[in-house]
């Protein structure tokens, strides 16, 4: 039973509808409206529509561009920062500290859709073995941008 929102075009295809943050339509497709479907022959294989509903609620839900937009990493980093409140002088100070390192490195620049854990962890072993980066500034770094709190919010 389709939900609302959803779609069975003429050819077999599932649609989607929704509106983004920009108060324009959105639409997603899909050959499967469930993950147990099976994906009709000769079909490019991908994620069932329920799957990509699921995505986009949790997208709009955590203010995050669906597929990354043309988020970057810095600029996540510098979201996270500015809702984050009550923080003392010293902290704050850290967080420009990352914010700056950011800015120097090509990571900072790239799309959060297509940065991956595992790149976030190589990411941070080059800041130490190659650019000689101290262990409490390797620990600041990962505290606030590589793996806690701004990959939640990309993750969720």
């Amino acid at each position: 039973m389709l939900r609302t929102g959803e779609q069975q075009r003429s050819n077999g295809q599932y649609l989607y509808t929704y509106k983004g943050k920009d108060g324009k339509n959105k639409f997603v497709y899909s050959w499967r409206l469930e993950p147990t479907d099976r994906q009709p022959e000769g079909k490019r294989s991908g994620k069932s529509l329920r799957e990509l509903e699921t995505e986009i609620e949790n997208s709009l839900n955590e203010e995050t561009a669906y597929h990354g937009g043309d988020v970057t990493v810095l600029a996540l980093v510098e979201r996270y920062i500015s809702i984050k409140t009550g923080v003392r002088h010293n902290t704050l100070a850290g967080y420009k500290t990352v914010v700056n390192i950011l800015k120097k490195e090509e990571f900072g620049s790239r799309r959060i859709d297509l940065v991956k854990p595992s790149d976030a962890k190589l990411w941070l072993i080059k800041l130490q073995s190659e650019d000689k980066r101290s262990y409490s500034s390797i620990h600041s770094i990962r505290g606030l941008c590589a793996l806690h709190s701004v990959w939640l919010l990309r993750m969720t």
